[in-house]
């Protein structure tokens, strides 16, 4: 296990960030990623404070690898979240419901016709449930309703007006696009591409099976939420207070509140999650008794984990780096809750990583949430799923295996996931798991989507 690191003050600089903006290439992650991992000399560790340790269990990864990961993980922030054509720079990739018309839980094809109507603009967005939430989906929307109940005893925001929901998107790079359509469009090709590769698929990035490309993998998930589903809407379109990013999408106003980052500049990918500092949409963010305290120490002056109700400032870093890139101002107001980079931390003990709102609205028990291990079981076991329905074990471990630390039943001591000679691994990708079985077995093919993004191949 690797020592506490300190980042080069080059590597901080707002030009080192600048330098691997604009352009998302290989070299300039690379260099990212050695800077992150590279060994120095041990330093003092943080203090321990009187929580106990499975509360700060979310925030191990950076005690022991100290603050240089947190900065890849703003540096991959800024990239997606650059101004692009009059949208952000994630907005103009590849949604994954644009990878096959006939994946699983994406809106049909009247749906989408009457999103477009709705626009009136021309940009049609693909506003969708969470299969992951398991299809709860509000009558009449394809989006998802809100948890509305206590989850293990955790009770939901209180200030949810009735028939609250909100809406998933996920954007893939143009290099992760390009992978899977020509590739992986269908489990049966899963299969068979896995089979010539000792059953494993690699995604573009570290460790792949195929010779690297120019850029890394990335995947960048977002729930939005409409200023309807609470009983006191303080947010508008756009917000005057800049206290959340907004956008009119298909003729309704919706907030960005929660943002996953995903990336595979690391073999176990990195994993970031982010969230407003917004009491309205993000009320439980960096609660111990949810999901674990939040911890960014580039991003802002804090150099400790802190709680539901603590104020962390952005660091003056940061905030160069986002008025450089003309970032939109609200995103002023976003902070880093946390990251992954192991299943366990230097004592042997489970990361946990988890988002207030998108875990929450997904069943997650509290303390049972990482986002590392659960994609560790983004298997596909050969076998055919019902019509319409994603792989066996969809976004879950299989009955009575663990949710956080390694995927393994037995001696938590390394990843021991079941496999048979007919499993794929499917390199942490529950996208994967929503492809039809085959092309013939496959729902009846849909309407084209009518705005299909510009980087697609």
């Amino acid at each position: 296990m690797k020592h506490c690191v300190k980042v080069p003050a080059a590597l901080l600089s707002i030009v080192a960030v600048a330098a691997c903006l604009g352009v998302y290439s290989g070299d300039c992650s690379q260099n990212l990623v050695q800077a992150a991992t590279r060994q120095q000399e041990p330093e003092k560790s943080f203090p321990q404070s009187t929580e106990s340790s499975a509360q700060l269990s979310s925030a191990e990864p950076e005690s022991v690898y100290g603050e240089s990961f947190a900065f890849l993980a703003w540096n991959l922030f800024l990239q997606v979240m650059a101004p692009a054509d009059e949208s952000l720079n994630f907005e103009t990739w590849t949604e994954q419901c644009q990878l096959s018309p006939n994946m699983v839980g994406c809106p049909s094809a009247a749906s989408v016709l009457l999103a477009a109507k709705a626009a009136g603009n021309g940009k049609v967005r693909m506003l969708h449930g969470s299969v992951m939430a398991g299809g709860k989906k509000l009558e009449g929307s394809e989006c998802n309703a809100m948890v509305a109940v206590p989850i293990k005893g955790y009770p939901p925001p209180s200030n949810l007006a009735p028939n609250a929901t909100y809406c998933e998107e996920v954007f893939v790079s143009p290099v992760e696009a390009a992978f899977v359509k020509s590739n992986l469009t269908t489990l049966v090709d899963q299969q068979t591409y896995g089979h010539e590769r000792s059953g494993t698929i690699n995604f573009p990035g570290t460790e792949t099976n195929d010779p690297r490309l120019d850029l890394d993998s990335l995947e960048v998930k977002v729930d939005w939420v409409p200023a309807t589903s609470y009983s006191n809407p303080s947010f508008a379109c756009p917000d005057p207070n800049n206290g959340l990013y907004t956008e009119t999408i298909n003729g309704t106003c919706y907030a960005l509140a929660a943002i996953h980052i995903t990336s595979k500049v690391m073999p176990k990918w990195l994993w970031a999650t982010f969230e407003p500092n917004n009491t309205v949409t993000n009320p439980n963010r960096c609660d111990p008794k949810l999901y674990g305290t939040c911890f960014d120490p580039w991003g802002t002056t804090s150099s400790r984990p802190y709680g539901k109700g603590e104020e962390a400032q952005q660091s003056p870093e940061l905030h160069q780096a986002m008025a450089a890139l003309h970032i939109n101002p609200a995103f002023n107001n976003y902070f880093l809750t946390g990251l992954q980079t192991e299943f366990v931390d230097n004592l042997g003990r489970p990361t946990t990583l988890g988002n207030s709102f998108i875990e929450f609205n997904q069943g997650v028990p509290p303390g049972k949430s990482s986002c590392i291990t659960c994609h560790q079981y983004a298997i596909f076991n050969g076998k055919q799923p019902l019509q319409g329905e994603p792989q066996y074990n969809f976004g879950r471990p299989p009955r009575g295996w663990p949710s956080i630390g390694y995927a393994c039943n037995q001696n938590q001591t390394e990843n021991c996931i079941p496999q048979s000679p007919n499993d794929t691994m499917q390199d942490f990708s529950w996208t994967l798991g929503l492809m039809p079985y085959s092309n013939t077995a496959a729902r009846k093919p849909t309407n084209k989507h009518p705005s299909a993004s510009k980087d697609e191949p």
